[in-house]
């Protein structure tokens, strides 16, 4: 599948959006296997669902991550 992310990292949180086509923002990651993209998704938010988060981006071509920072 080919991935491009787009990161946005404020004080109080980071952004993180993984997409299956171009929308003309982020860095493209390359054509993925599901096993890379999952440990991708992993590295931005380790307790997240990952088989739910992977269904998610496969399905609806986009894939949204907040990560709050805590103070």
């Amino acid at each position: 599948m080919t991935i491009w992310k787009y990161e946005e990292s404020k004080d109080t949180h980071r952004l993180v959006k993984l997409y299956k086509e171009d929308h003309g923002e982020g860095e493209y990651m390359g054509d993925l296997d599901e096993e890379s993209i999952k440990r991708m998704i992993l590295k931005i938010k380790p307790d997240i669902n990952v088989v739910q988060a992977y269904g998610t981006l496969a399905y609806f071509g986009m894939l949204p991550i907040l990560v709050t920072i805590k103070p």
